[in-house]
């Protein structure tokens, strides 16, 4: 008997195995989660809204990172305060954003990241699904630098820094603001472009691809990278990726900056 006939998903399951996955989790190294196999999730806070869980203290990562999947009417409940700094970038769709009772309307390629005590909310009036990446994690204060003041903008507004092999757009200006401790930066490989060498450093990565193909090579694994997939490197895990086309492969890249290492 054919269970297909019966259940039109069934195929697409068969299809999608989870033994051919190319969803891993190998500790210390990487997390890939393509959207199709990321249960979604509830928070109390919000309605009419599904969340994707990416990076958690669970996996090892000391930031949190996940995707809010807003559908029309949908959003927070109340003021998101949370003691944490936060950081939202618009995927897909537009969204109505309070940022201290002050009220912005956002589309894709908005971003913002705000410090600990500011808080925002969020609404999608339209008809269209919006989609968020959501990166929050605790504010090192430091008694050197003062803690930055709320950003809002957009992509499209920043101009890329150019090396031989990408293009970098600095969503936060860790460089020139060393009261940043964190970095979000838009990174654009074009087809056949990789790293100019293997990297292997102290900082953790959360990636979030958002456009092309490619290759991520960590710890010695290949991971091939498609849109919409998310991929956590912890500290050290030596890594490089290669854009394979027709289109640039772009992801936005998360990484702790400026700051020193705690034993606790």
């Amino acid at each position: 008997m054919d269970l297909s006939m019966k259940n039109p998903g069934m195929k697409l399951i068969e299809g999608n195995h989870l033994s051919i996955t190319r969803a891993t989790v190998a500790p210390f190294s990487a997390n890939l989660l393509p959207k199709a196999f990321v249960l979604d999730s509830f928070f109390p806070e919000w309605e009419n809204t599904k969340v994707y869980v990416y990076a958690t203290p669970e996996i090892g990562a000391k930031f949190i990172e996940c995707k809010l999947a807003i559908e029309k009417d949908g959003g927070s409940k109340e003021r998101i305060l949370n003691g944490y700094e936060n950081f939202l970038y618009i995927i897909r769709g537009q969204v109505e954003v309070i940022i201290s009772g002050k009220t912005y309307s956002m589309e894709k390629e908005g971003y913002f990241w705000l410090p600990p005590m500011v808080d925002f909310e969020i609404k999608n009036k339209k008809e269209e699904t919006a989609e968020i990446l959501w990166v929050r994690k605790k504010y090192q204060e430091t008694k050197f630098f003062s803690v930055p003041d709320p950003i809002i903008s957009s992509v499209l507004d920043i101009t890329p820094i150019h090396s031989p092999a990408e293009e970098e757009q600095q969503c936060v200006p860790f460089e020139k603001n060393r009261g940043f401790d964190m970095a979000m930066n838009m990174l654009t490989f074009y087809p056949g472009v990789t790293f100019p060498f293997t990297e292997t450093h102290v900082f953790e990565h959360g990636g979030y691809f958002l456009d092309g193909r490619g290759n991520f090579w960590i710890n010695g694994i290949n991971y091939e990278v498609h849109e919409d997939d998310f991929c956590y490197m912890a500290p050290y895990a030596p890594h490089y990726v290669v854009a394979y086309g027709p289109e640039p492969l772009r992801y936005l890249l998360y990484k702790p900056v400026n700051r020193d290492f705690s034993l606790e």
